[in-house]
């Protein structure tokens, strides 16, 4: 195995076992990560924030009952943009 670019055995190391293997593994980039897909539960909780205060994320996110783990505005916000690019996707293919 040839090492990446910028990466320098020391010296008396072999450049076998695990180590190097990881960091081989770390610079060929590992694989794409799945994007992360909101559960129906959560769904549902973004659509009754939605349902209750349209695109006011701030009084979504100061909502003690509705979002008792007491999430951020900028996290409730990443969500409810999720659940609405999901909505659209379903909206696209539902008229095929």
């Amino acid at each position: 195995h040839d090492l990446p670019p910028g990466l320098v055995k020391s010296s008396g190391e072999e450049g076998t076992g695990v180590v190097p293997e990881l960091v081989m593994q770390a610079a060929m980039g590992g694989g794409k990560k799945r994007p992360r897909k909101q559960s129906k539960r959560e769904e549902e909780w973004v659509e009754q924030l939605v349902a209750r205060y349209g695109e006011d994320v701030g009084q979504m996110a100061r909502d003690r009952k509705m979002n008792p783990m007491q999430q951020s505005e900028g996290d409730i916000g990443r969500r409810v943009r999720m659940w609405k690019e999901g909505r659209r996707k379903i909206g696209d293919g539902a008229g095929e």
